[in-house]
Protein backbone atom coordinates (compact mmCIF):
# COMPACT_ATOMS: atom_id res chain seq x y z
CA UNK A 1 0.00 0.00 0.00
CA UNK A 2 2.90 2.32 0.76
CA UNK A 3 4.18 1.82 -2.78
CA UNK A 4 0.77 2.65 -4.28
CA UNK A 5 0.55 5.77 -2.11
CA UNK A 6 3.98 6.97 -3.23
CA UNK A 7 3.17 6.32 -6.89
CA UNK A 8 -0.08 8.31 -6.68
CA UNK A 9 1.56 11.28 -4.97
CA UNK A 10 4.61 11.29 -7.24
CA UNK A 11 2.40 11.03 -10.33
CA UNK A 12 0.30 13.93 -9.01
CA UNK A 13 3.44 16.04 -8.63
CA UNK A 14 4.46 15.30 -12.23
CA UNK A 15 1.00 16.21 -13.51
CA UNK A 16 1.03 19.33 -11.31
CA UNK A 17 4.23 20.45 -13.05
CA UNK A 18 2.64 20.23 -16.51
CA UNK A 19 -0.37 22.31 -15.43
CA UNK A 20 -2.79 23.13 -18.23
CA UNK A 21 -0.61 21.37 -20.81
CA UNK A 22 -2.21 18.08 -19.81
CA UNK A 23 -5.91 18.35 -20.62
CA UNK A 24 -8.39 15.85 -21.99
CA UNK A 25 -11.87 16.15 -23.42
CA UNK A 26 -14.66 13.70 -22.67
CA UNK A 27 -18.19 14.18 -23.93
CA UNK A 28 -17.39 17.76 -25.03
CA UNK A 29 -16.15 18.62 -21.52
CA UNK A 30 -12.52 19.68 -21.34
CA UNK A 31 -10.70 19.38 -18.02
CA UNK A 32 -7.09 19.14 -16.79
CA UNK A 33 -5.72 15.69 -15.97
CA UNK A 34 -4.84 16.96 -12.49
CA UNK A 35 -8.56 16.51 -11.68
CA UNK A 36 -8.19 12.75 -12.05
CA UNK A 37 -5.30 12.68 -9.60
CA UNK A 38 -7.17 14.91 -7.16
CA UNK A 39 -9.91 12.25 -7.20
CA UNK A 40 -7.32 9.48 -6.71
CA UNK A 41 -5.79 11.23 -3.70
CA UNK A 42 -9.28 11.72 -2.28
CA UNK A 43 -10.05 7.99 -2.60
CA UNK A 44 -6.65 7.08 -1.17
CA UNK A 45 -7.12 9.44 1.78
CA UNK A 46 -10.60 8.12 2.58
CA UNK A 47 -9.33 4.53 2.37
CA UNK A 48 -6.50 5.34 4.80
CA UNK A 49 -8.90 7.08 7.22
CA UNK A 50 -11.20 4.04 7.21
CA UNK A 51 -8.27 1.65 7.61
CA UNK A 52 -6.85 3.61 10.57
CA UNK A 53 -10.33 4.39 11.97
CA UNK A 54 -9.38 8.05 11.97
CA UNK A 55 -12.60 9.96 11.30
CA UNK A 56 -11.77 13.08 13.28
CA UNK A 57 -12.99 16.17 11.43
CA UNK A 58 -10.30 18.86 11.45
CA UNK A 59 -12.49 21.59 9.96
CA UNK A 60 -16.21 21.20 10.64
CA UNK A 61 -17.12 24.50 8.94
CA UNK A 62 -15.76 23.40 5.56
CA UNK A 63 -17.69 20.15 5.99
CA UNK A 64 -20.85 22.19 6.66
CA UNK A 65 -20.06 24.30 3.60
CA UNK A 66 -19.84 21.24 1.34
CA UNK A 67 -23.10 19.83 2.69
CA UNK A 68 -24.78 23.20 2.08
CA UNK A 69 -23.21 23.51 -1.40
CA UNK A 70 -24.55 20.09 -2.47
CA UNK A 71 -28.05 20.72 -1.11
CA UNK A 72 -28.01 24.16 -2.70
CA UNK A 73 -26.86 22.68 -6.01
CA UNK A 74 -29.76 20.20 -6.02
CA UNK A 75 -32.27 22.92 -5.13
CA UNK A 76 -31.04 25.22 -7.88
CA UNK A 77 -31.05 22.39 -10.40
CA UNK A 78 -34.81 22.09 -9.99
CA UNK A 79 -35.08 25.87 -9.87
CA UNK A 80 -33.24 26.57 -13.15
CA UNK A 81 -33.27 23.17 -14.90
CA UNK A 82 -29.69 23.74 -16.08
CA UNK A 83 -27.49 21.06 -17.61
CA UNK A 84 -25.82 19.57 -14.50
CA UNK A 85 -23.13 17.59 -16.33
CA UNK A 86 -20.31 20.15 -16.16
CA UNK A 87 -21.26 21.96 -12.90
CA UNK A 88 -21.50 18.71 -10.92
CA UNK A 89 -17.98 17.71 -11.99
CA UNK A 90 -16.64 21.03 -10.69
CA UNK A 91 -18.54 20.54 -7.43
CA UNK A 92 -17.02 17.08 -7.05
CA UNK A 93 -13.56 18.59 -7.58
CA UNK A 94 -14.22 21.26 -4.95
CA UNK A 95 -15.44 18.54 -2.59
CA UNK A 96 -12.28 16.50 -3.09
CA UNK A 97 -10.02 19.52 -2.58
CA UNK A 98 -11.73 20.84 0.54
CA UNK A 99 -11.79 17.32 1.99
CA UNK A 100 -8.00 17.57 2.28
CA UNK A 101 -8.53 20.36 4.82
CA UNK A 102 -11.38 18.51 6.56
CA UNK A 103 -9.55 15.18 6.74
CA UNK A 104 -5.87 16.09 6.14
CA UNK A 105 -3.88 13.29 4.47
CA UNK A 106 -0.56 12.14 5.88
CA UNK A 107 2.27 12.82 3.44
CA UNK A 108 5.92 11.85 3.90
CA UNK A 109 8.46 14.65 4.15
CA UNK A 110 10.39 13.34 1.15
CA UNK A 111 7.23 13.69 -0.97
CA UNK A 112 6.89 17.30 0.18
CA UNK A 113 10.52 17.96 -0.75
CA UNK A 114 9.98 16.48 -4.21
CA UNK A 115 6.90 18.69 -4.58
CA UNK A 116 8.96 21.82 -3.80
CA UNK A 117 11.55 20.65 -6.32
CA UNK A 118 8.80 20.28 -8.93
CA UNK A 119 7.61 23.85 -8.28
CA UNK A 120 11.15 25.17 -8.70
CA UNK A 121 11.51 23.11 -11.89
CA UNK A 122 8.34 24.77 -13.14
CA UNK A 123 9.91 28.13 -12.35
CA UNK A 124 12.91 27.25 -14.52
CA UNK A 125 10.55 26.14 -17.29
CA UNK A 126 8.64 29.40 -16.89
CA UNK A 127 11.82 31.44 -17.33
CA UNK A 128 12.67 29.44 -20.46
CA UNK A 129 9.17 30.10 -21.79
CA UNK A 130 9.48 33.81 -21.06
CA UNK A 131 12.78 34.28 -22.88
CA UNK A 132 12.23 31.85 -25.78
CA UNK A 133 8.45 31.86 -26.21
CA UNK A 134 7.07 35.19 -24.95
CA UNK A 135 4.16 35.41 -27.42
CA UNK A 136 1.13 33.65 -26.00
CA UNK A 137 -1.46 35.65 -27.93
CA UNK A 138 -2.35 32.94 -30.44
CA UNK A 139 -3.69 30.79 -27.58
CA UNK A 140 -6.65 33.15 -27.68
CA UNK A 141 -8.09 30.86 -30.36
CA UNK A 142 -8.18 28.10 -27.72
CA UNK A 143 -10.17 30.36 -25.36
CA UNK A 144 -7.20 31.30 -23.18
CA UNK A 145 -6.36 34.90 -22.39
CA UNK A 146 -3.72 36.26 -24.79
CA UNK A 147 -0.47 37.23 -23.04
CA UNK A 148 2.56 38.93 -24.54
CA UNK A 149 5.98 39.21 -22.85
CA UNK A 150 4.70 37.73 -19.59
CA UNK A 151 5.77 34.56 -17.85
CA UNK A 152 2.82 32.13 -17.89
CA UNK A 153 4.61 28.76 -17.64
CA UNK A 154 2.47 25.62 -17.88
CA UNK A 155 -0.51 27.20 -16.09
CA UNK A 156 -1.23 29.53 -19.04
CA UNK A 157 -2.01 32.38 -16.66
CA UNK A 158 0.53 34.79 -15.15
CA UNK A 159 -1.64 35.67 -12.15
CA UNK A 160 -2.10 32.10 -10.90
CA UNK A 161 1.46 31.18 -11.84
CA UNK A 162 2.85 34.06 -9.78
CA UNK A 163 0.81 33.04 -6.73
CA UNK A 164 2.11 29.46 -6.87
CA UNK A 165 5.64 30.82 -7.08
CA UNK A 166 4.91 33.14 -4.15
CA UNK A 167 3.91 30.12 -2.06
CA UNK A 168 7.31 28.56 -2.75
CA UNK A 169 9.07 31.82 -1.88
CA UNK A 170 7.24 31.94 1.46
CA UNK A 171 8.06 28.29 2.14
CA UNK A 172 11.76 28.68 1.36
CA UNK A 173 12.12 32.02 3.15
CA UNK A 174 10.70 30.62 6.40
CA UNK A 175 12.90 27.51 6.25
CA UNK A 176 16.44 28.61 7.10
CA UNK A 177 17.76 25.10 6.36
CA UNK A 178 16.30 24.87 2.86
CA UNK A 179 19.02 23.72 0.37
CA UNK A 180 20.36 26.47 -1.92
CA UNK A 181 17.97 28.83 -0.17
CA UNK A 182 19.30 32.16 -1.46
CA UNK A 183 19.61 31.00 -5.08
CA UNK A 184 16.09 29.57 -5.07
CA UNK A 185 14.68 32.77 -3.55
CA UNK A 186 16.40 34.98 -6.15
CA UNK A 187 15.39 32.85 -9.14
CA UNK A 188 11.84 32.37 -7.85
CA UNK A 189 11.34 36.09 -7.28
CA UNK A 190 12.70 36.89 -10.74
CA UNK A 191 10.11 34.52 -12.22
CA UNK A 192 7.35 36.06 -10.11
CA UNK A 193 8.38 39.54 -11.22
CA UNK A 194 8.27 38.57 -14.90
CA UNK A 195 4.63 37.56 -14.65
CA UNK A 196 3.80 41.28 -14.40
CA UNK A 197 0.99 40.27 -12.03
CA UNK A 198 0.16 43.31 -9.92
CA UNK A 199 -2.13 41.36 -7.59
CA UNK A 200 0.75 38.95 -6.90
CA UNK A 201 3.13 41.84 -6.17
CA UNK A 202 0.67 43.18 -3.63
CA UNK A 203 0.15 39.70 -2.19
CA UNK A 204 3.93 39.36 -1.83
CA UNK A 205 4.05 42.61 0.11
CA UNK A 206 1.08 41.63 2.29
CA UNK A 207 2.61 38.21 3.01
CA UNK A 208 5.98 39.60 4.04
CA UNK A 209 4.38 42.36 6.06
CA UNK A 210 2.64 39.60 8.02
CA UNK A 211 5.93 37.71 8.40
CA UNK A 212 7.63 40.91 9.58
CA UNK A 213 4.84 41.44 12.12
CA UNK A 214 5.06 37.85 13.37
CA UNK A 215 8.84 38.00 13.70
CA UNK A 216 8.81 41.63 14.91
CA UNK A 217 11.28 42.52 12.16
CA UNK A 218 11.09 45.97 10.58
CA UNK A 219 13.98 44.90 8.34
CA UNK A 220 11.87 42.23 6.59
CA UNK A 221 9.11 44.73 5.87
CA UNK A 222 11.46 47.43 4.54
CA UNK A 223 13.39 44.99 2.33
CA UNK A 224 10.20 43.49 0.87
CA UNK A 225 8.79 46.97 0.22
CA UNK A 226 12.01 48.13 -1.46
CA UNK A 227 12.10 44.94 -3.52
CA UNK A 228 8.58 45.46 -4.86
CA UNK A 229 9.19 49.16 -5.43
CA UNK A 230 12.42 48.44 -7.35
CA UNK A 231 10.66 45.75 -9.38
CA UNK A 232 7.98 48.18 -10.49
CA UNK A 233 10.61 50.74 -11.51
CA UNK A 234 13.06 48.41 -13.24
CA UNK A 235 10.84 45.94 -15.07
CA UNK A 236 11.05 46.48 -18.85
CA UNK A 237 7.92 47.66 -20.66
CA UNK A 238 7.31 45.92 -23.97
CA UNK A 239 4.57 46.23 -26.56
CA UNK A 240 1.10 45.28 -25.45
CA UNK A 241 -0.95 46.13 -22.38
CA UNK A 242 0.26 43.23 -20.25
CA UNK A 243 3.65 44.70 -19.31
CA UNK A 244 2.30 48.16 -18.52
CA UNK A 245 1.92 48.06 -14.77
CA UNK A 246 0.16 51.41 -14.88
CA UNK A 247 -2.57 50.01 -17.17
CA UNK A 248 -6.12 50.86 -16.19
CA UNK A 249 -8.06 48.76 -18.69
CA UNK A 250 -7.91 45.63 -16.51
CA UNK A 251 -8.96 47.65 -13.47
CA UNK A 252 -12.00 48.96 -15.33
CA UNK A 253 -12.81 45.41 -16.47
CA UNK A 254 -12.66 44.11 -12.89
CA UNK A 255 -14.94 46.90 -11.69
CA UNK A 256 -17.48 45.97 -14.35
CA UNK A 257 -17.06 42.31 -13.43
CA UNK A 258 -17.78 43.06 -9.77
CA UNK A 259 -20.80 45.15 -10.72
CA UNK A 260 -22.17 42.23 -12.71
CA UNK A 261 -21.43 39.89 -9.80
CA UNK A 262 -23.31 42.15 -7.40
CA UNK A 263 -26.34 42.26 -9.70
CA UNK A 264 -26.30 38.44 -9.95
CA UNK A 265 -25.96 38.20 -6.15
CA UNK A 266 -29.02 40.40 -5.59
CA UNK A 267 -31.16 37.92 -7.54
CA UNK A 268 -30.54 35.26 -4.88
CA UNK A 269 -28.71 36.86 -1.92
CA UNK A 270 -29.40 34.23 0.73
CA UNK A 271 -28.51 30.90 -0.95
CA UNK A 272 -27.10 31.93 -4.34
CA UNK A 273 -27.54 30.22 -7.70
CA UNK A 274 -25.70 26.95 -7.17
CA UNK A 275 -22.00 26.14 -7.52
CA UNK A 276 -20.59 26.63 -11.03
CA UNK A 277 -24.02 27.56 -12.36
CA UNK A 278 -23.12 31.21 -12.96
CA UNK A 279 -22.76 30.83 -16.75
CA UNK A 280 -26.48 30.07 -17.05
CA UNK A 281 -27.32 33.29 -15.16
CA UNK A 282 -24.83 35.64 -16.80
CA UNK A 283 -25.14 37.04 -20.29
CA UNK A 284 -22.01 35.38 -21.63
CA UNK A 285 -20.83 36.30 -25.10
CA UNK A 286 -18.30 33.48 -25.33
CA UNK A 287 -19.74 30.30 -23.83
CA UNK A 288 -16.45 28.46 -24.43
CA UNK A 289 -14.41 30.84 -22.28
CA UNK A 290 -12.53 29.24 -19.39
CA UNK A 291 -13.76 31.95 -17.00
CA UNK A 292 -17.47 32.16 -17.73
CA UNK A 293 -18.53 30.19 -14.63
CA UNK A 294 -16.97 32.53 -12.09
CA UNK A 295 -16.15 36.14 -11.37
CA UNK A 296 -12.83 37.93 -10.86
CA UNK A 297 -12.69 37.12 -7.18
CA UNK A 298 -13.15 33.91 -5.23
CA UNK A 299 -15.20 35.31 -2.38
CA UNK A 300 -17.59 37.10 -4.75
CA UNK A 301 -17.89 33.85 -6.74
CA UNK A 302 -18.78 31.92 -3.58
CA UNK A 303 -21.22 34.70 -2.63
CA UNK A 304 -23.06 34.53 -5.95
CA UNK A 305 -23.12 30.72 -6.08
CA UNK A 306 -23.89 29.95 -2.43
CA UNK A 307 -25.21 33.24 -1.10
CA UNK A 308 -24.60 34.86 2.27
CA UNK A 309 -25.11 31.57 4.08
CA UNK A 310 -22.48 29.72 2.05
CA UNK A 311 -19.95 32.57 2.17
CA UNK A 312 -20.29 32.91 5.96
CA UNK A 313 -19.70 29.19 6.52
CA UNK A 314 -16.78 29.19 4.08
CA UNK A 315 -15.08 32.14 5.81
CA UNK A 316 -15.47 30.39 9.17
CA UNK A 317 -13.78 27.37 7.61
CA UNK A 318 -10.84 29.47 6.41
CA UNK A 319 -10.60 31.05 9.86
CA UNK A 320 -10.45 27.58 11.41
CA UNK A 321 -7.60 26.52 9.08
CA UNK A 322 -5.77 29.80 9.76
CA UNK A 323 -5.97 29.47 13.55
CA UNK A 324 -4.66 25.90 13.52
CA UNK A 325 -1.83 26.63 11.08
CA UNK A 326 1.81 27.49 11.68
CA UNK A 327 3.36 30.72 10.43
CA UNK A 328 3.91 29.28 6.94
CA UNK A 329 0.30 28.16 6.59
CA UNK A 330 -1.01 31.42 8.01
CA UNK A 331 1.15 33.51 5.67
CA UNK A 332 0.05 31.50 2.63
CA UNK A 333 -3.61 31.84 3.61
CA UNK A 334 -3.26 35.61 4.02
CA UNK A 335 -1.51 35.93 0.66
CA UNK A 336 -4.17 33.73 -0.95
CA UNK A 337 -7.09 35.66 0.56
CA UNK A 338 -5.69 39.00 -0.56
CA UNK A 339 -4.91 37.62 -4.02
CA UNK A 340 -8.43 36.18 -4.31
CA UNK A 341 -9.86 39.72 -4.15
CA UNK A 342 -8.52 40.20 -7.69
CA UNK A 343 -8.65 36.67 -9.14
CA UNK A 344 -10.51 33.42 -8.62
CA UNK A 345 -7.43 31.92 -6.98
CA UNK A 346 -9.14 30.40 -3.93
CA UNK A 347 -11.00 28.00 -6.20
CA UNK A 348 -8.10 27.27 -8.57
CA UNK A 349 -7.33 23.52 -8.29
CA UNK A 350 -3.53 23.85 -8.32
CA UNK A 351 -3.72 26.46 -5.56
CA UNK A 352 -5.92 24.34 -3.24
CA UNK A 353 -3.92 21.22 -4.03
CA UNK A 354 -0.82 23.06 -2.81
CA UNK A 355 -2.24 22.93 0.73
CA UNK A 356 -2.00 19.15 1.05
CA UNK A 357 1.77 19.39 0.53
CA UNK A 358 2.28 22.00 3.26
Amino acid sequence: MALVTSIIYLSTIVVFFFGQLLRIEINNISFPIIDIFIALIFCLNIFQKIKNKDFKVKNKYLLYFLIFAWLNFIFNYFRYSFNPEKPILYLFRLTFLLSFLIFPPTIEEKIKKIFNLAIFSNIIFGLIQYFLWPNFTYFNSLNWDPHLYRLVSTFFDPTFTALIYLFLIITVFLDKKFPLRKIILIVSYLALALTYSRSSYLSFLVAFTFIAYQKKSLKIFLLSFLLIFSTILLLPRFEGEGTKLERTSSISAKIENYKEAFSVFLKAPVIGHGYNNISSIRQIKDQDSHSNSSFDGSLITILTTNGLIGLTIFILGLKNTFIRGNIKTKTIIIALLFHSLFANSLLYPWILLYFIFI
